[in-house]
């Protein structure tokens, strides 16, 4: 149930933020997807049990739920385009720090790693419009232009032949 409730309140977040995110072209869902119903869960274990002995593991239950990300009736897990699931998964990570602030009511810190290579110009310019507020470590290639027309950055750190030269 409590997975149910927070896809619910991810999906609240994320609809909108996939939507500027894809220049208003997409309208993401996320949908739950449990392994087993939980009035079926203590039937499906048992009936799994000998297996699961032998092979050391559970094969049934909660960690093995799934999401799928539905554009339309499209799970763009499967069958989207590099750049859809790109944008889903960038829309998921900013959706996150939405919900953890909105119910720790702290800023979490994010880590982007190489993400401004995979964006054009317009989903650049929306994910550094939002995370202004939120300490970002960003990795990246082509810094020069990031640091001249973006914002102010506190600490660059260089990498040259697997040694840091400020």
């Amino acid at each position: 149930e409590r997975r149910k409730l927070f896809v619910e309140q991810l999906n609240e977040i994320i609809f909108d933020i996939h939507k500027k995110l894809s220049g208003d072209k997409e309208e993401l869902v996320i949908q739950y997807e449990p392994d087993v119903l939980i009035e079926d869960y203590e039937k499906k274990l048992s009936s799994c049990q000998d297996r699961d002995v032998k092979l050391k593991q559970t094969t049934v239950g909660p960690h093995r739920d799934d999401f799928s990300f539905m554009v339309g009736d499209i799970d763009i897990r499967r069958f989207g385009s590099q750049g859809q699931q790109r944008t889903a998964a960038l829309s998921l990570k900013l959706s996150e720090i939405e919900l953890v602030k909105k119910l720790t009511k702290d800023n979490p810190v994010l880590l982007l790693d190489d993400v401004l290579s995979e964006l054009d110009s317009n989903r650049q310019n929306y994910l550094l419009s939002t995370i202004g507020d939120i300490q970002t470590i960003i990795t990246c290639t082509g810094l020069d232009e990031f640091v001249n027309n973006r914002f102010e950055i506190d600490k660059v750190f260089k990498i040259e032949n697997g040694s840091i030269v400020e």
